[in-house]
């Protein structure tokens, strides 16, 4: 498994909080649409799991940058 450095770690958090923020106000945008009778159901579902899944992520990375944090002090 490749090793990755800390730098790796910080740069990806940082891509995924930029795209949870961009799906979260896409769903904003879904949820308004849909209010005004579109049928948005599944996209706004697959939004959700999709932020779903970036939080989590987004905590494993931020785990990876503790426990490497330790391990350098």
């Amino acid at each position: 498994m490749k090793e990755y450095q800390l730098t790796d770690y910080i740069a990806a958090k940082k891509s995924l909080v930029s795209t949870l923020n961009k799906i979260e106000k896409a769903i904003v945008s879904l949820e308004e649409k849909e209010a005004q009778g579109k049928k948005l159901t599944a996209q706004i579902t697959l939004s959700n799991e999709r932020v779903k899944a970036l939080k989590l992520s987004i905590l494993l990375i931020d785990r990876e940058i503790d426990r490497m944090n330790e391990v350098n002090d």
